[in-house]
């Protein structure tokens, strides 16, 4: 692979004031989201970094939607190397699945190309189902609205794309761009995760985690027109066609993916700002381009919708909104010490913490789920809808059948979840300190965790953050004479509900 590393130089080499970054960070950093990541490039050059401890810039950061950019670019290449071309049907592309599933295209589906899936207007109302029948689902899906006419956000439709890119090419979609463009742009393959749907090998949209670095290179590029160092790596027309708004997202998508109306391009949000796009993944996973200030900003969080907003708001205000001075500033000797000073010592803040009764080791022990449900495996599951995430599974789905709890010491709990096919291995602090640990799960781009555990009320609380994504999860242990209830609460991701919950009970039987 290769890799050039990226100028480091003080915000005023490149036109930007060291203290209005100061300001501008803090008031993100107080906003209401979480703050994981954050990178600025201008002209090429990192102008600031950091990073909010236990995160750091070697982690491959959960991207949500942000992968479909990902899968856009492979798309961009394909075109590039002509392989695919925008006005390619569906119906052409996909004929031999189509036969096979015993489809006869209505009048909509006969017109849809690859330029519609790509800019979100495939002609539905209703957003299909992925996972293992992923082309059986689309293929058969009502198409009861022209192409390109209406937008309707589509992830089945991006991973779509990665099933037309690796059909035309031969190769996987994360073999194919990572072999053609990443590894060309210095992206890092080791910072790079991209798990295939488990059941048909597809490298699907929603299956992207990468470091805040690797996902800023990609923005760099569209930046530059699909240019690397005097490589032309993708065609410099379709990054301007992919970076132009392509179709109006209308009010009722404003709210739930924000971008004052402003439109979309080619898996990518058109911003409201002038010469202003970005890539964009849920709770706030976003690379933001400037044309008119020639920068880049990565960031990785933990945002709601109302954080998220505020998030946009504060990036417009400093960077986005007006046309910043080109040159050089003078140096500010104190402003870029007091913002570097600030830069190295970002962390989350510490776990709760309380002293720890003696009778805890009490607990110790191994306990047999008796009845209910737990389920403690890093990702979101619905217990009333379909996760996607399911389809990343290499075994069976299933809820814990057995729990060890043991107290080691004075500072650790240790939890092992056991469902028979796959051991969950939680490490949980009782001082509260976010302290990473190697973990297992059943996706496997998810590592690493950091946990800490209190007594509250009489009950034992372990909260786990799964790092590499925006999801915790909370166990509440409650004794109940010789049993114990456990409660189990997962942040959701879109949901108004704050929590999925579950509710099992354990008897110990060693």
């Amino acid at each position: 692979m290769y890799k050039k590393e990226l100028p480091r130089v003080s915000p005023e080499q490149v036109g930007l004031s060291s203290r209005m970054l100061f300001r501008m960070l803090r008031e993100l950093e107080a906003c209401g989201t979480q703050m994981h990541g954050f990178m600025l490039e201008r002209h090429g050059c990192v102008a600031a970094e950091c990073w909010w401890k236990p995160y750091d810039n070697n982690m491959a950061h959960i991207c949500h939607s942000m992968g479909k950019s990902y899968v856009g670019t492979a798309v961009g290449l394909a075109c590039t190397q002509g392989y695919l071309h925008l006005e390619d049907r569906i119906v052409d592309i996909f004929a031999p699945e189509i036969a096979r599933y015993h489809v006869t295209p209505n009048e909509n589906m006969s017109k849809l190309t690859v330029e519609h899936v790509l800019m979100m207007a495939n002609g539905m109302s209703i957003h299909p189902l992925s996972g293992e029948n992923l082309l059986k689902n689309y293929l058969t899906s009502e198409f009861d609205h022209e192409p390109g006419k209406r937008f309707l956000y589509n992830t089945t439709g991006s991973c779509m794309l990665g099933a037309a890119v690796a059909k035309v090419t031969g190769k996987s979609v994360r073999q194919y761009l990572s072999e053609e463009v990443l590894d060309k742009i210095g992206v890092e393959s080791d910072k790079l995760e991209w798990m295939a749907f488990c059941k048909n090998h597809i490298h699907a949209a929603p299956g992207v985690a990468s470091s805040t670095e690797n996902n800023l290179r990609l923005g760099m590029l569209y930046l530059q027109e699909g240019n690397w160092d005097g490589l032309q790596l993708i065609d410099r027309e379709w990054i301007r066609k992919a970076v132009t708004r392509r179709i109006s997202t209308g009010v009722v998508n404003k709210e739930a993916h924000i971008d004052d109306g402003a439109g979309y391009g080619y898996q990518l949000w058109i911003c409201p700002e002038p010469e202003t796009f970005k890539f964009s993944g849920g709770h706030g996973q976003d690379v933001v381009m400037s044309r008119l200030n020639d920068l880049t900003i990565s960031l990785n969080q933990s945002a709601d919708d109302k954080s998220t907003e505020r998030v946009n708001e504060i990036l417009s205000r400093y960077l986005l909104r007006k046309k910043l001075d080109d040159g050089p500033l003078p140096e500010d000797e104190e402003g870029f010490g007091e913002l570097m000073a600030y830069l190295v010592c970002r962390e989350l803040p510490s776990g709760r913490k309380n002293e720890f009764p003696d009778e805890l080791k009490g607990w110790n022990g191994i306990y047999a789920v008796k009845e209910g449900s737990i389920h403690i495996n890093t990702e979101l599951r619905p217990f009333d809808d379909i996760n996607v995430y399911t389809d990343f599974y290499d075994h069976e789905d299933v809820d814990a059948k057995e729990i060890s709890i043991y107290c080691r010491g004075s500072d650790t709990l240790e939890l092992v979840f056991d469902d028979e096919t796959l051991r969950t291995r939680i490490e949980a602090s009782l001082d509260g300190g976010l302290r990473p640990v190697p973990t297992t799960g059943a996706i496997p781009i998810y590592k690493s965790t950091v946990s800490f555990a209190y007594i509250e009320n009489g009950s034992l609380v372990v909260e786990t953050k799964f790092l590499q994504t925006c999801f915790w999860t909370k166990l509440v242990f409650k004794r109940e004479g010789s049993l114990i209830r456990v409660e189990t609460y997962k942040e959701r991701l879109h949901e108004e509900q704050p929590y999925i919950y579950s509710c099992g009970v354990l008897q110990k039987i060693l």
